[in-house]
């Protein structure tokens, strides 16, 4: 029993195992009612209850205003993908040459990771723009396919750009430049300040 325990939490091995490979399947089935929901997620039946009841302090995590139209549907996506892309933008400021990076390999991780989630909800905005154009205005399914799975690679990508970029943010505190440690007169800065 010894090679197929882990005394993490005393389970077997094998229980762990099946643990995991169930939190994967969940991950893997919450990426695709994202990308597939219409307003038919197992919290729509929340907006059926009784309005006025005045216990209620919280929604579900994952909560959204149920819709069966494709345009509102576009209209609550296209803000978040946007202010996401927007986000992305900020970190593409580590392109300028005026920021200083410890070694050439932390500016090119830095430069595609940045990339990454700037492109990613840019193209999440493009497939779910051709959803709404093909049910509206019977747009190529092709393109919309292609996007779709396109869309489908990002995801990962996106996460593990996300992550790298904390990453880099705190390794890059370890060398910072000679300047930043120094005292601001904010007198010579702000005069009006006396």
């Amino acid at each position: 029993m010894g090679l197929l325990t882990i005394f993490a939490k005393g389970k077997p091995f094998f229980v762990e195992l099946a643990d995991a490979l169930f939190h994967f399947k969940h991950i893997l089935s919450r990426i695709k009612e994202f990308l597939t929901d219409n307003g038919t997620s197992e919290w729509t039946h929340y907006i059926d209850q009784d309005v006025e009841d005045k216990t209620a302090t919280s929604v579900p995590t994952f909560f959204s205003i149920p819709t069966t139209d494709d345009l509102d549907n576009l209209k609550l996506r296209l803000p978040c993908f946007s202010i996401a892309a927007l986000f992305g933008a900020i970190h593409c400021a580590g392109w300028s040459s005026k920021i200083h990076f410890s070694s050439h390999v932390v500016l090119i991780l830095w430069r595609i990771s940045s990339g990454i989630i700037t492109g990613s909800p840019v193209i999440w905005s493009l497939y779910f723009s051709l959803v709404y154009g093909e049910v509206r205005y019977n747009f190529s399914r092709l393109l919309k396919d292609v996007f779709k799975y396109v869309s489908i690679f990002t995801i990962p990508l996106y996460i593990l750009a996300r992550v790298i970029l904390l990453f880099l943010a705190f390794i890059e505190l370890r060398d910072v430049p000679p300047g930043a440690l120094d005292t601001i007169k904010w007198a010579n800065v702000l005069p009006f300040i006396h």
